[in-house]
């Protein structure tokens, strides 16, 4: 991950502000979209083990074996 400016920034020039901070905007919009399709993988895996979880539970409640 790449680090955020951290400098004092007030004291760069005005051009150098700009810069930095469109440069730590899209650092920071690059780390939220990786961490939502990282927690949107995790939701399906989970989903997919309760669906088979509810699944077997359905097949032990109605008598049946796997």
């Amino acid at each position: 991950m790449k680090e955020l400016h951290t400098d004092d920034l007030s004291m760069n020039s005005g051009k150098l502000f700009r810069e930095q901070m469109v440069e730590n905007f899209k650092i920071i919009e690059r780390n939220d979209s990786d961490i939502r399709r990282l927690l949107q993988e995790d939701h399906d895996d989970l989903a997919k083990k309760i669906n088979n979880v509810n699944k077997r539970l359905d097949e032990l409640m109605n008598g049946g074996a796997m």
